[in-house]
This record gives C-alpha cells, structure tokens and sequence, in this order.
C-alpha cells in the first residue's frame, strides 16, 4: 500500500512529474514549512509537530524550507481502482473540474494506511461521510489513468473481448495496454477480466431468473458445464451449490 520511507531536512527538494500522494508525518517538537513551486505559481505551507496527513501532488516542485518529516508514497493504483468500481456502480460521469496542483488532508491517529484492508475501509468511510478536504483526492484520483483504465476494463468486460482488441479499442499496443491493466489492477489483465465475469455470472445465478445454461452463454462460457467446472474449481463448489448456501444463509 506504501513506498519506502524517506526523512526530508531543511534544503531537500523532490519533483513530483505526476500525480502523487503522499502521507506526510511532521516530527514532533518542530514545525515544518514547505514551498511548493509548479509552472506559473508558487505556494508556502506549515504544518505544526506532530501533524499526519496526506498531501496531494501533480507536476509540482516541493522544497523543505524548515524543520522535518517523514513521508512515504501511496501506491495510488489501489484508491484508483477502488473508486472506479465505485463511480461505475453508481453511473459517475466524467466532469471537468481542474485539479489544484496540491492540497492536503489531516488524518486522525486511528488512520491505519499502511494496512491495504484499513486504507480501503478509511476510504470507503470518508467517501460515503463526503467530508469537503476529502474532495480533492477522489479529483485527484479521477485524474489517474489507472481509474480511466479500470472503468474501460468495466464497461468492456461484457463484451467478452480479447486483450488485443482491447488493447485497439484503447488506442495502445498490447504489450503496453498489458503493462497498464498490471499496474493499474494489480494483476494480468485477463485474470482480472475473469474474476469479473465469474462474479457477475455468480450473481445472476442467485438472483435465479435464468436456468445455467442461460447465465453461462451470457457470460462468454462455452457451456453449462464449462462454467460449473470452471467455478468449482476456483471456489470449491458447484454454481448451484453456491446459490444454495447463499439463500439459506438469507433466510
């Protein structure tokens, strides 16, 4: 979920080329002041010992004027891919709202994010309490092309197309559109393509409105059989199996 480590002193400087987000933690007993320079404007920014947070970077120049930290890089992949899910499930439409090239956000001490399991619970939390410091990171991330390249994968994977024709669809070759979808999902495109579809064929089957041969010509499986086997052997049991135990666990 993070990078390594780094303690920034008065004087050092690092260039942030692209977007970047940072968890920040002033040491304690000091303050720190941050000048911040990016094409035509420069800001300044303090922060008291002690304080811990996030700040969010894109194409800007970030100098230590005075006192120290800690930062470590988030890998934004993860957010990104959560809130692609996200807006998809919700019909999120793109918008055109800039990006400021920096802000930041406090966090509480009860703020786990190194822990991928507890980064995703706190983003999730702050993203349905919609708290107004926490806008500029789901910009930030709406930005990311790793967020564009999942909700891509999402609305294509129903299609059951191959990876080079995603690939065409995308505008890059296949060997790069396959290093995006790894960077971006976390995994080989085509694994991630599968889990997709064996959820959405699981859930057909439990809400029972189509018979298994139905659910598995709908889902790109050769055939009935193709899919029970294929989902037994990667969860350990049949489709109906599964459907089953889920509505008895319902009542």
């Amino acid at each position: 979920m993070l990078k390594s480590q780094e303690m920034l002193c008065p004087g050092a400087r690092r260039s942030v080329p692209a977007q970047s987000i940072w968890l920040l933690q002033v040491c304690m007993g000091q303050a720190v002041d941050l000048k911040l320079s990016w094409g035509d404007g420069q800001a300044s920014w303090e922060a008291p010992g002690g304080w811990r947070g996030l700040l969010l970077l894109d194409q800007i120049d970030v100098c230590v004027v005075a006192g120290q930290l800690r930062l470590r890089p988030l890998k934004l992949e993860v957010l990104s891919k959560l809130l692609a899910f996200v807006d998809e499930a919700q019909g999120h439409k793109s918008s055109n709202i800039s990006m400021s090239p920096w802000a930041v956000l406090p966090l509480d001490s009860s703020s786990r994010l190194w822990v991928r399991k507890s980064c995703e619970y706190w983003f999730l939390q702050q993203f349905l309490e919609a708290p107004s410091d926490f806008s500029p990171l789901l910009t930030l991330l709406r930005h990311n092309e790793s967020y564009w390249l999942v909700r891509f994968l999402l609305a294509q994977s129903k299609f059951h197309n191959t990876l080079q024709d995603l690939g065409q669809l995308y505008g890059v070759s296949y060997s790069h559109f396959r290093r995006l979808c790894r960077q971006a999902l976390g995994s080989g495109a085509k694994a991630g393509l599968n889990d997709w579809r064996m959820a959405r064929s699981l859930l057909d089957v439990v809400e029972g409105g189509e018979s298994l041969t139905q659910v598995a010509l709908k889902h790109g499986y050769a055939s009935s059989s193709h899919f029970s086997s294929e989902i037994r052997r990667r969860i350990g049991a049949s489709p109906r199996e599964l459907s089953n135990i889920i509505r008895l666990a319902s009542k």
